[in-house]
């Protein structure tokens, strides 16, 4: 029989649906569900052949026919010969059911899954490796496997005609969604962590990351690039590294290249887009929340420190300011190596959403430290590291704009940190220039400048830097008001707040950082510095 273009046409309808039997099969199956259905925890491997209708557009004949025949058996084949039940099947896509088997002593299910998906790359290689060039526009035939171990609702054994098993649950639906990351990241299979750890040292691992279901949750995921040989085993070694080709080789199939994957991304029939999705991080826990970005603890794949990952939603950002300005922060950090400003290793965007992997902070904020009596000498050592930070960021022509306490990090060794550069700007920098009225930055920490939207330079921040000091030292804000602006009235021409004892000897200096107009502050940070030290502090 050959298959023409209301076969194809039938496919596309059924590709959409997300249950090709009628309504009365399902209602009927669901009446009797409760007779023969078990819930169980199995491993659930969905693979999709990309490029499958259009490569079938340009064949016809006996080569179509070839070619839809031989799609369906590589995602058949490695399945069965492997133990494993098909869930559902269509041209383009198959989910099976990996389960324990009776006689054997330890669970196996993850490492039959994991292989199944392997084999299934090989073939869908081998598959398109014969039909490459039928036509000059022909697209590369590739896989993509999602591969996942949890519990799931599984019915119909023994009780079906064709074989097959329905299989539903969260832990399916996370299958579909790592075959939708595996495509999105251009890896050929993506399983989760879990089911990586079940198979026992079975899977060769490559990189890892981080997706987030539509429940806001997060999975690990890695990604699978080979097979381990079991104990004993006489199959050639070059047998498995055929297998390792043929997934790199495969990978090297997606197109076009995903740099940048729009908010959204998804393929029929699988769940919604990721909320997140981030290469070469595992995600720990959620660690705060702004309006613009949320905030990770994660680990990488090479160990060390945890790293912080601050992660904006595209679809999120309303004009190109919040963008430019989560850019930029990364441009000027960049441009700094200090112990007292926070350290950035990596910006990237993935799936819809744009993220910048900064140092981790244990020690929290200062704004947390504040809330305890800050001694004298402890009081002059952030001062001074304050200081030497924004000493290092002004050298670069940087001007912080929002010094205060949420953005002081601590470490261990309590030593201090200056971090959130997402409204800094650098002088020599012309995007994100605020227009000349604006008013930018934190109320109670904003310099006169600041308040009446005048340009700024470097000695704004040593403004709010005396602002600082005020409340390390007394435990309070120099100015209360009860509205932005009756604060701002104060910033401008409010009287200069006084230190009692026993920090009245520095009362001289608080009143240079603190001067309304900004020719009589220090000059630079660096001069603070100096002062201080000639001070005896």
């Amino acid at each position: 029989m050959t298959l023409g273009s209301d076969h194809i046409a039938e496919f596309e309808r059924n590709r959409m649906s997300p249950d090709p039997r009628p309504a009365s099969a399902k209602s009927a199956r669901s009446r009797t569900t409760g007779q023969w259905a078990r819930k169980s925890v199995a491993t659930f491997v969905y693979a999709r052949l990309h490029n499958f209708a259009a490569i079938c557009r340009q064949l016809s004949g006996d080569e179509l026919t070839a070619f839809v025949n031989e799609a369906r058996r590589i995602l058949s084949d490695p399945v069965m010969k492997l133990g494993g039940e098909i869930a559902q099947r269509r041209p383009d896509s198959i989910l099976a059911v990996f389960s324990n088997k009776p006689d054997t002593a330890k669970p196996d299910h993850a490492q039959r899954g994991l292989h199944a998906a392997i084999l299934a790359v090989y073939e869908a290689v081998q598959l398109a490796v014969r039909f490459a060039g039928r036509s000059p526009n022909m697209p590369m035939l590739t896989l993509a496997v999602g591969v996942n171990l949890g519990p799931a609702e599984i019915s119909g054994r023994g009780t079906r005609t064709n074989g097959m098993v329905h299989a539903v649950g969260e832990a399916v639906e996370i299958a579909r969604l790592l075959e939708v990351t595996a495509s999105d990241l251009r890896w050929s299979v993506a399983a989760s962590a879990r089911t990586l750890r079940a198979a026992a040292g079975r899977a060769e691992a490559g990189r890892i990351g981080s997706v987030g279901p539509p429940d806001d949750s997060f999975i690990d995921i890695v990604e699978i690039t080979g097979l381990v040989p079991r104990k004993g085993s006489k199959t050639p070694p070059q047998m498995y590294q055929m297998l390792r080709d043929a997934i790199a080789l495969n990978e090297q199939g997606f197109d076009p290249p995903l740099d940048m994957p729009m908010a959204g991304h998804s393929h029929p029939g699988t769940p919604a887009a990721t909320h997140f999705l981030i290469e070469g991080y595992r995600i720990l826990r959620q660690i705060g929340a702004g309006g613009m970005a949320t905030v990770f603890l994660a680990e990488t794949k090479d160990g060390g420190a945890p790293q912080v990952l601050k992660i904006m939603r595209l679809d999120s950002i309303s004009g190109d300011d919040g963008l430019q300005r989560f850019i930029q922060e990364f441009a000027l950090l960049a441009q700094v190596d200090h112990p007292n400003v926070a350290r950035i290793f990596r910006q990237d965007f993935s799936a819809g959403h744009a993220y910048i992997a900064m140092e981790y902070f244990s020690g929290g904020d200062l704004r947390a430290r504040l809330r305890e009596q800050i001694d004298l000498p402890t009081a002059i050592s952030y001062l001074k590291q304050i200081a030497a930070g924004l000493a290092a960021i002004h050298a670069a022509g940087i001007v912080h704009r929002d010094l205060k306490p949420d953005n002081l990090m601590l470490r261990h060794d309590g030593s201090l940190a200056l971090a959130d550069f997402g409204i800094a700007k650098q002088v020599s920098m012309l995007m994100m220039d605020t227009s000349h009225g604006d008013v930018v930055g934190t109320p109670s920490y904003l310099s006169p400048e600041q308040a009446q939207g005048q340009v700024v330079d470097s000695r704004c921040d040593l403004y709010s830097l005396g602002v600082l000091a005020f409340e390390m030292l007394t435990g309070r804000k120099p100015y209360e008001a009860a509205s932005t602006q009756a604060m701002l009235e104060l910033h401008i021409s409010g009287p200069m707040p006084v230190l009692g004892p026993p920090n009245e000897m520095l009362q001289p200096v608080l009143d240079r950082l603190m001067a309304k107009d900004r020719e009589q502050r220090y000059a630079c940070a660096q001069a603070l510095i100096d002062d201080l030290a000639q001070r005896g502090f």
